[in-house]
């Protein structure tokens, strides 16, 4: 720890010597061999500045000891679990978001730490090149961020832009528990041009029928199916089948989601899902490019067309727009 700077963490360090190596032997003895290097390294990079940030405010050496003891307790597991490793650029940014809300972090480190855990393992599922974006986006609203329920809230609507589209149902309500300046702080930073309401009402940002990508593929080229599924609307929801899995989809201007679904049976889905051999409804001339008769399944909401092609392990959407 001879890189650490900060006579505050270099005095805690020092004065509770014994506890801190206590917690270390016992990390070894749960996870194996921790690399020296790569704690000394996460401490300076990472918790160092966490501590900067907190002592900022409150310089009670209890304070300080209480917040990182939660912090290496939590290094350590992050660290001896390989997360720290495999994901460090992403881990390290999502920590350092810490120092920006030091308010936090002097009050709850622990469940801080962990919401910030289940974000980064839900964006690493779906939509795992996007992380970077989410922290910068929860930078930028750090400063009006003054509850855990602010964070929460904030978390998941930047989730949401990241494409987390199944998160988007609750957005309003949830939104509209916040701040005034925490409301305008995201507007901004989402670049909605909108109101609220509309935001997270509609789904689609355009007013036309438009293609919107697939989703899906086939199991074995990490994709979802093990064969050719086949959609139906059941309720509210789309539910996607292979026979094998079921899984209900969710879809609009920001991403596309699977989500196991494994309360819904798959022969529920297959029972209920519908064949057509015409798109002309909702399509237009632009049915002429779809062989209508390889459509194995379709399923039409207000604002979405979905359906599936004989053969294909694929899922094709359109946005049938917002008038």
């Amino acid at each position: 720890m001879e890189k650490i700077s900060f006579p505050p963490l270099i005095a805690e360090l020092s004065d509770n010597s014994t506890l801190y190596n206590q917690w270390y032997n016992e990390s070894e003895m749960k996870f194996g061999n921790l690399d020296a290097h790569i704690i000394a390294s996460w401490m300076v990079e990472v918790v160092e500045p966490i501590v900067k940030a907190i002592a900022a405010l409150d310089t009670a050496s209890e304070k300080i000891h209480e917040v990182v003891k939660a912090l290496y307790l939590e290094s350590l597991k992050l660290i001896g679990s390989g997360m720290a490793i495999r994901y460090k650029d992403e881990y390290k940014e999502a920590w350092l978001l810490l120092a920006k809300m030091p308010n936090l972090a002097i009050k709850f480190p622990i469940k801080t730490i962990a919401l910030l855990h289940d974000v980064l393992l839900n964006l690493e599922v779906h939509v795992p090149e996007k992380t970077i974006q989410w922290c910068k986006l929860v930078e930028s609203s750090s400063t009006e961020i003054k509850t855990i329920e602010d964070f929460k809230i904030v978390g998941r609507i930047y989730a949401w832009k990241c494409g987390l589209a199944h998160l988007r149902i609750r957005l309003k309500a949830d939104f509209e528990t916040l701040s005034e300046s925490l409301q305008e702080n995201i507007i901004k930073a989402i670049g909605s041009t909108k109101n609220a309401t509309q935001f997270f009402e509609n789904p689609w940002a355009n007013n036309n029928t438009k293609f919107e990508g697939v989703q899906g593929g086939f199991k074995g080229m990490t994709g979802f199916f093990e064969n050719p599924p086949v959609l139906a609307q059941i309720g509210e929801y789309i539910f996607a089948t292979d026979s094998k899995s079921s899984y209900a989809l969710f879809a609009d201007q920001f991403g596309k989601v699977l989500i196991p679904a494994v309360a819904v049976d798959t022969t529920e889905i297959s029972l209920n899902s519908k064949r057509i051999t015409s798109l002309e409804k909702w399509l237009g001339k632009e049915r002429n490019e779809i062989d209508t008769t390889a459509i194995s399944s379709v399923v039409a909401t207000p604002d979405t067309l979905v359906f599936t092609l004989q053969n294909s392990y694929f899922i094709y959407l359109y946005s049938l727009g917002n008038a």
